[in-house]
């Protein structure tokens, strides 16, 4: 689990989660061009892997057999722990405290009032705790498959991939707003234009606006 991440006096963190294919990417960059500020979890998961991060050497060290040029093969190294819990288990104690410590320095930084964080495992690791609001990006399965097939992930990886985290079922019951993504762009837009409009309208920490 991670630290309680904190943020200035009228700030609003919004944890933006889904099962692995949902969409979750393309709901958080709608919410840019309305002054959110989007930070990607998964952007900075990619950065750890890369050869001079604070915790290669642990990755080195705990997975030698990923290593590839400039940093792990992200391939490779997939294949190691998607298929072994306790693999798993043992790259996120790795990674999960560099995330969070990158977070933690960005959403310093960030000068937006809103700020949306992507996060696969916003539940599993307990950085739902620290937002004020979390939203839970959904598809049908038939659609997921289909759109991970397009970028090259065949059925058993994708099971592996959404095995590894919580059911879609119980991420919804976890979500003050839930987004739709089993249509078009714009479907998803409208929505992610509504969920703003109402954040706007409402006190931050007040969860009853958002529920």
């Amino acid at each position: 689990m991670v630290q309680e991440l904190k943020t200035k006096a009228g700030r609003t963190l919004v944890g933006l989660t889904g099962t692995f294919g949902s969409g979750k990417s393309t709901a958080a960059r709608f919410f840019e061009p309305l002054g959110a500020e989007v930070l990607d979890a998964d952007r900075i998961a990619h950065e750890a892997l890369l050869e001079g991060s604070a915790v290669y050497p642990a990755l080195t060290k705990r997975f030698p057999e990923a290593l590839g040029t400039g940093g792990m093969d992200r391939v490779k190294l997939a294949a190691c722990v998607f298929s072994d819990g306790e693999a798993r288990k043992e790259l996120e104690s790795i990674i999960h405290p560099y995330v969070f410590q990158r977070l933690a320095a960005e959403i310093a930084e960030a000068d937006a009032r809103v700020i949306v964080l992507e996060i696969p495992l916003l539940f599993e690791t307990g950085f739902d705790r620290s937002c004020d609001v979390c939203v839970v990006v959904q598809a049908p399965q038939d659609i997921i498959e289909k759109r991970l097939a397009e970028r090259g992930f065949g059925p058993e990886e994708i099971r592996r991939r959404q095995k590894a985290q919580m059911s879609p079922e119980e991420k919804l019951k976890r979500a003050a707003y839930v987004i739709d993504n089993s249509g078009d762009l714009e479907g998803v837009r409208k929505q992610v234009e509504k969920i703003w409009k109402t954040l706007n309208n409402a006190s931050k920490g007040d969860v009853s606006h958002y529920a």
